[in-house]
């Protein structure tokens, strides 16, 4: 279990407690009840066989004198898989007989549950209650989870084409590899989950091409909130990301989620003879603990995606071409609950700068009708070396977060300002996740060029929006919903 290591200290200091805790002075009167700081316990999914995180709440004493539990028990003893630990004693069958409490005091009550495999595709509902006996009073702790059969990889090599399906979703410990050569494809609706320093290797191909009503979904396996009201999806850093290995690897990416790893996508190639070639449609790639995506000596097409909330860069780009259409770079990270905060790296970095024994290829970078931004005042570092390696760019029809240069590589270009709410939502809350979609009188909208968007692949944006509904589209990944 996660929290075994702090259930043993709470149940060596809790003994401690129960050793002198008998009073003679225990109230039998029924009008005496106990009070608790929940009364509901509600898990998120569960996959069968694997633990959940441990849940808590506490039981009061608000009255005069002190009480005497009968029984603290599970309804449905240990048949439901839910499992308690009350003040440190891990009861037999879930159950406990005399528990004193004294006036004004309080206990605590640990909950977690596993599931066992459910036997079908869907979630399946599982309910359960810690009941307490006090006078005759039966009083209760509602507990409900969602127990979910997932496929298991650990450590798997792909060595045939492969499709996984969007049945149940896949869960994946070390990592899930491709074969040299090899294709994996990913159906619509598929959830990957990875568990902590996992990671996608792709050696060979990946086609993960979804719909925009039935999403791809690459994320950590932690479905529980680290408070109430806040997701672990808000926490970066709880899985590797996905790793294109191969120089001659092909990567499709369409209405795709990459949320919450250490690097979203990382492509290493150390050689300029070969190159990967990686397009990513309709996508989101979000909240990630240092790079969105880190390319070496690749052939890379964003297009309609947002990158967005990065530790460190969002897109850092050394050697190759690279293409940027209708896209929004937003890095507003602050990963406010665990305290990480920005290295102070721009969103959008590219360089042809010789790093080690890598010898990046000549870079040649084409943004268009996209949005370069964040929280600093300056988003975008261009580092040329002149190294015989010339690095060519092009802004065109974009909104960029940096401080006003010329250069003949600039054409239609709108230089922005902190004090700009271009956004509905760029801050990270209980409430809500940052949301990248323009506000009717932000400053990218009706800016883009509508040669480009009235291209088939541009015409509609990632939520299927028509860019051209308003007879000029907005800048970006987004066009403005409309009231």
């Amino acid at each position: 279990m996660r929290h075994g290591f702090v259930l043993l200290l709470i149940t060596l200091a809790s003994s401690l407690v129960w050793m002198g805790c008998t009073d003679n002075n225990i109230s039998s009167a029924p009008d005496y009840k106990l009070n608790f700081s929940r009364d509901t316990i509600a898990f998120d999914t569960v996959f069968s066989t694997i633990g959940s995180a441990t849940r808590q709440f506490i039981v009061y004493n608000h009255n005069p004198r002190p009480l005497s539990i009968g029984s603290i028990s599970l309804s449905n003893g240990t048949s439901s898989g839910f499992s308690i630990i009350v003040d440190g004693r891990i009861p037999a069958n879930n159950r406990l007989s005399d528990v004193e409490i004294r006036a004004h005091d309080s206990l605590f009550v640990f909950v977690n549950v596993t599931v066992n495999p459910t036997l079908q595709d869907n979630p399946l509902f599982i309910t359960d209650s810690v009941v307490f006996m006090t006078n005759g009073n039966r009083q209760s702790v509602k507990l409900t989870a969602y127990g979910q059969d997932a496929v298991i990889f650990r450590g798997k090599t792909i060595h045939n084409d492969t499709l996984l399906y969007a049945t149940k979703p896949y869960l994946i410990y070390d990592y899930l590899a491709v074969a040299p050569g090899k294709t994996l494809s990913i159906a619509p609706g598929a959830t990957l989950c990875f568990h902590k320093n996992a990671a996608l290797q792709i050696y060979g191909n990946l086609k993960a091409e979804g719909k925009k009503e039935a999403k791809i979904t690459f994320r950590g396996d932690r479905s529980d909130k680290l408070l109430d009201n806040v997701p672990y999806s808000y926490l970066s850093g709880q899985w590797k990301g996905i790793q294109v290995l191969g120089s001659t690897s092909t990567v499709s990416l369409d209405h795709a989620t990459i949320m919450s790893g250490k690097t979203g996508i990382w492509i290493p190639n150390g050689t300029q003879n070969d190159m990967p070639r990686i397009t990513i449609n309709n996508s989101k790639i979000q909240n990630f603990d240092s790079c969105g995506v880190v390319a070496c000596n690749a052939i890379l097409s964003l297009l309609n995606s947002e990158v967005s909330n990065c530790r460190t860069n969002c897109l850092s780009l050394t050697g190759g071409n690279y293409t940027l259409t209708h896209s929004t770079l937003a890095n507003y990270y602050n990963d406010l609950y665990v305290g990480k905060q920005r290295d102070g790296s721009p969103a959008l970095r590219l360089s042809n700068e010789q790093s080690g024994d890598q010898q990046p290829a000549p870079v040649q970078f084409q943004c268009t009708n996209s949005i370069i931004t964040g929280s600093m005042p300056n988003e975008i570092q261009i580092t040329d070396t002149t190294r015989n390696i010339p690095l060519k760019y092009r802004f065109d029809h974009c909104y960029l977060m940096a401080k006003p240069f010329t250069s003949t590589s600039l054409k239609n270009v709108q230089w922005g300002n902190n004090k700009e709410q271009l956004f509905i939502k760029t801050s990270i809350s209980g409430k809500g996740y940052c949301d990248f979609r323009p506000t009717q009188n932000a400053p990218t909208r009706k800016q883009a060029d509508i040669l480009v968007s009235q291209q088939p692949l541009f015409s509609f944006d990632m939520n299927g929006i028509s860019r051209l509904r308003d007879g000029v589209p907005d800048l970006g990944a987004y066009q403005w919903p409309g009231e």
